[in-house]
C-alpha cells in the first residue's frame, strides 16, 4: 500500500525542525569572519536566493517525483543515475557527520557522563524506526518537534535579551553591505543540509498557494536566524562569538531565572535531539527516493536499513575524536553543501528550464509532428504488408 502524501506545511516543518540541528551549531560562527558584527544580516541577505531556489525545485519537484525524478529527466539516464549516486554518497556522509555530532551533544548534556558506542548506535536505531515506517508519521512528528525546538529557542533568546550590548551589533555602515553579501555564502552552505527536503516533493499534496507558503516559511526561518544570531553576537560579543563552536548552546549557559533555574544548557542540548532526529530522518527518507530512481524495484525497509547501518559505522569509524567531527561539519560539509545544496539544483534547474523552452519551440513542434506523421505512416505500411502476405 502506498504512503499517504504529506502537506507542504508538514514538509516544511521537518526542513526547518532538522536545520535548527546545525544552524544552532554554526551560527553565527562561520558568518562573524566575514561580516563581523554585521553577521546577524547574513540571513536576510540570503532570502532572494531562498526563496528562488524554493519555487523552483518546488515547481520541478511536484512534476517529477521530487529532485530525484527531476535530475533523471533533466539530465538523462547516464548523468542523472551519475548526480544520483554523488547526492548518494554526499547525503551517507552527513548521514554519519550528524549522527556523530548528535551522540556527542547527548554525551555533553550528561556532563560527559556516557559513551559514544552507546549513544550513537542508539541514535541510529531510533532514526531506523522512523525510517522504515510511513513518511506521513514521520512528518506529523516533525510538526511536534518544530513546536518544541521554537518554545526552546524561544525562551533562550528572550531571556537572554537583557544582555545584549547594542555596541556588539551597530552601528553599521554602507561599506558593511558587501561583507554581509559575502557571508551568505557559508550561511547557504548550513541551509545546504535542506536540499534533501526537495527529494520528498513527490509525496507532497499539491496546493494552489505554494509559492505564497514557501514564502512565509522561507521568511519566518531567515528571521529567526537572525534573531539568534543577533541575539548571541549581541551577548557574547563577536570575538567570542567567533571562537565558540556552538555559540547558540553556549548563550544557554548563561540563561536563568531567579528562583525558578539557573543552568539549562543541559536542557536544550537533550531537546536539540528532536532536531537531529528531523534531519537524519529527512536523510534517510531522502536517500531511499534516489536510491529508488536508480533501483525501481528498492524497497523501503531494506534500502533504508541498508543506508543507516553503514552511516552508524562511518560516525565512529572516520570521526573518532569530536574534534574532527566539529571541523569536518564547519569546513568541508559547508563546502559540500554549496555544491550539492546550491550549485548543482541551479544546474538542474537552468537544463530542465533549457528542455522546456526546447520542448515548446516551433521547430521541436514541427519536428515531433513530422516524426509522428512518419511513425503512422510506416505503421500503416507495415499493417498492408501484413495483409498482403495473408492473403497469398
Amino acid at each position: 500500500m502506498e504512503d499517504k502524501q504529506i502537506s507542504q506545511t508538514q514538509l516544511c516543518a521537518l526542513l526547518w525542525a532538522g536545520l535548527m540541528a546545525p544552524a544552532a551549531e554554526l551560527l553565527p560562527a562561520v558568518t562573524l569572519p566575514i561580516a563581523g558584527r554585521g553577521a546577524w544580516l547574513s540571513a536576510l541577505a540570503a532570502l532572494p536566493v531562498l526563496l528562488l531556489l524554493g519555487w523552483g525545485l518546488g515547481r520541478l519537484g511536484l512534476r517529477h517525483g521530487g529532485l530525484a525524478g527531476a535530475i533523471r529527466w533533466g539530465l538523462g539516464p547516464v548523468l542523472g543515475r551519475l548526480a544520483l549516486l554523488l547526492y548518494f554518497i554526499w547525503g551517507e556522509l552527513l548521514l554519519a557527520l550528524r549522527l556523530r555530532l548528535c551522540a556527542q551533544r547527548l554525551i555533553a548534556s550528561g556532563e560527559r557522563d556516557g559513551s559514544l558506542w552507546f549513544f550513537l548506535p542508539a541514535a541510529a536505531l531510533l532514526v531506523l524506526w522512523m525510517a522504515r515506517g510511513k513518511l506521513s508519521a514521520f512528518a506529523r512528528a516533525g510538526q511536534v518537534f518544530l513546536a518544541v525546538l521554537l518554545t526552546a529557542a524561544g525562551a533562550v533568546l528572550l531571556l537572554s535579551l537583557p544582555q545584549v550590548r547594542g555596541e556588539h551589533l551597530l552601528p553599521l555602515w554602507w561599506g558593511d553591505a558587501l561583507p554581509v553579501l559575502r557571508s551568505t555564502v557559508p550561511l547557504l552552505g548550513v541551509l545546504g543540509y535542506g536540499v534533501f527536503a526537495a527529494f520528498l516533493l513527490g509525496d507532497t499534496e499539491p496546493s494552489p498557494r505554494r509559492r505564497r507558503d514557501w514564502a512565509l516559511w522561507a521568511g519566518g526561518g531567515c528571521l529567526l536566524l537572525g534573531a539568534e544570531q543577533a541575539v548571541v553576537i549581541g551577548n557574547l560579543g563577536p570575538e567570542l562569538a567567533r571562537r565558540l563552536n556552538s555559540p547558540f548552546f553556549a548563550l544557554a549557559k548563561s540563561v536563568g531565572v531567579e528562583g525558578a533555574f539557573q543552568r539549562v544548557e543541559s536542557i536544550i542540548a537533550a531537546l536539540w535531539t528532536f532536531a537531529d532526529l528531523s534531519l537524519l530522518g529527512g536523510l534517510a527518507f531522502a536517500l531511499w527516493k534516489a536510491a529508488k530512481q536508480v533501483f525501481p524495484r528498492a524497497k523501503q525497509k531494506p534500502t533504508v536499513t541498508a543506508i543507516l547501518i553503514p552511516g552508524a559505522v562511518l560516525g565512529i569509524a572516520a570521526f573518532p575524536e569530536g574534534v574532527m567531527a566539529d571541523a569536518f561539519g564547519r569546513e568541508t560539509a559547508l563546502l559540500g553543501n554549496l555544491m550539492m545544496g546550491l550549485a548543482l539544483p541551479l544546474l538542474v534547474l537552468a537544463v530542465c528550464w533549457g528542455r522546456g523552452m526546447f520542448r515548446h519551440s516551433p521547430h521541436f513542434v514541427y519536428k515531433s509532428a513530422q516524426k509522428t506523421e512518419d511513425m503512422v505512416a510506416e505503421e500503416q505500411s507495415e499493417k498492408k504488408t501484413e495483409k498482403t502476405e495473408k492473403n497469398d
